[in-house]
This record gives structure tokens, C-alpha cells and sequence, in this order.
């Protein structure tokens, strides 16, 4: 009987999944193409815009941006859906008895699936550029793994709070804004000022951003010692949504 549940509930989950990048390409010309067309994009306009500025903080900016961009898309993009993962399926929550958490995992499921086919061009461009891949290669798998966890944990926590408060969705989308600027995705660390840094280094992403670049392209430097702290980040992440779900879930369906 569990066997079959559980059997039910993955089935349901792959569907869920291929649900979402359907939905998220509908009507689009170039369709699941952009997954791999959007970082480029940004990549070249912010290029053109900081190259010259932060060159010399940077041994090869191309790929220090196009990483930081990449990992950028799947948090910002993850999260900023399974806010409304709830309310958005509610129709479907009334109606059937199944786990609530399966919609916002499917939704950061099917953005990992986009950070996957986004490694595409993110390899051309550092062959392109003659960058030598990061001999820790062997680890990104591992540091994908803890970003869904922590992405999910995230998703979680504020798709819960979304159901009772829907202000949550424009309070996170200003959130997300200001993260990315406090996020070393197309900034090197190494300028700003001391007495700011704190909060760099008071941000998650920032760890997880860095050891995403430690292992893509060898001109960074991987750590052990950061990767455990990331397990920390994600094991916390997971713990807090999950027992903020926990709390709320049987709520969740008289108030959706």
C-alpha cells in the first residue's frame, strides 16, 4: 500500500514537473530553447555594460558572469513561482487528497531541470573562451542538490505564508530584486567595501553562487569547509519550511 502510494504520488510529481515547463513555454516561438538562449542574452548585455568596469577584479569576467547568472535564473525564477504554488492549484487541492508540498517541489524540480539544459551554453562559453573546467567538476552534482534543497525549503515557507497573506507575492518580488543586487552575480566581491560586507556574507546565495563557479571553471577555488556549510543552509532551509508547512497545512485548504 505504500509502495503504491508512493509509486502514485512520483507519477503525480512527474506530471506536475512537465506541467510546469509546458505552461512556462506556451506560446512561445522558441519554446524550451530560451532556457538555454536567456543566459546568453543577459550574459552579452551585461557584458557590454561591466566588462570594462570590473576586468580588473576579474581574471575572465565571460565566465564569472554567465555562472553567476545561470545559478541567478534558477533561484530567482524557482522561488518566485512556488510562491503562488498553492493558491495557483487550489482548484485541484479542494478536490483531491494528495501532499500539498508536491507543487512547489515540482516547481523547483522543473526549474532545476532549466538549470540543467542551462549548462549547455554555459560550457560553450567557457570552451569558446578557452577556460579551463574546474578539476571539482565531479561536485557540481552535489552542490545542484543542495540548491533544490534550499530552494525548496524556501518555496515551502513563503507559498505557505502566500495562502494566508497575499501581499507575500509583491513583498517577495521586491525581495528577490534587492537579493540580486546583493548577490555577487555580476560584481566580484573583492569591491565592495569592508565595512558592506557584512551584508554579502549575511546572504546564502552568496556561498552557494560561489561554490556553483568553484565547480564549473577552474580560476576558483573549492572548499570542503564551504560545502559542509552549504549542507548547513540547505538542512536549515528544508527544516524551517518544512515544520512552517507542517504547522499550517491543514489550514491551507479553508482558506485557499
Amino acid at each position: 500500500m505504500l509502495k503504491s502510494d508512493a509509486l502514485k504520488y512520483l507519477y503525480l510529481l512527474q506530471n506536475l514537473v512537465v506541467r510546469d515547463i509546458k505552461v512556462r513555454y506556451k506560446r512561445s516561438v522558441l519554446g524550451f530553447i530560451w532556457v538555454m538562449l536567456n543566459p546568453l542574452l543577459i550574459m552579452f548585455i551585461l557584458n557590454l555594460v561591466f566588462s570594462e568596469l570590473f576586468k580588473g577584479a576579474s581574471k575572465n569576467y565571460t565566465a564569472y558572469l554567465i555562472t553567476g547568472i545561470v545559478f541567478w535564473n534558477f533561484y530567482s525564477q524557482s522561488t518566485s513561482v512556488a510562491v503562488s504554488s498553492f493558491v495557483s492549484n487550489a482548484n485541484l487541492i479542494k478536490k483531491i487528497y494528495l501532499p500539498k508540498s508536491i507543487f512547489p517541489m515540482s516547481v523547483v524540480l522543473s526549474a532545476g531541470i532549466n538549470l540543467l539544459f542551462s549548462l549547455i551554453p554555459l560550457i560553450i562559453i567557457l570552451l569558446l573562451t578557452k577556460t579551463d573546467i574546474s578539476p571539482y567538476f565531479y561536485m557540481l552534482p552535489i552542490v545542484i542538490l543542495l540548491s533544490l534543497i534550499f530552494a525548496y525549503g524556501v518555496s515551502l515557507c513563503i507559498a505557505t505564508f502566500m495562502v494566508f497573506f497575499h501581499d507575500i507575492k509583491q513583498i517577495y518580488e521586491v525581495l528577490v530584486f534587492a537579493l540580486m543586487y546583493m548577490t555577487p552575480i555580476f560584481y566580484p566581491i573583492d569591491i565592495v567595501p569592508q565595512r558592506y560586507r557584512f551584508i554579502i556574507d549575511a546572504n546564502p546565495l552568496t556561498y552557494f553562487i560561489e561554490l556553483f563557479r568553484s565547480t564549473i571553471y577552474a580560476e576558483t577555488v573549492f572548499s570542503y569547509e564551504r560545502l559542509s556549510l552549504l549542507f548547513l543552509i540547505s538542512l536549515t532551509s528544508y527544516v524551517i519550511g518544512n515544520l512552517i508547512y507542517t504547522k499550517f497545512k491543514d489550514r491551507l485548504v479553508y482558506e485557499l
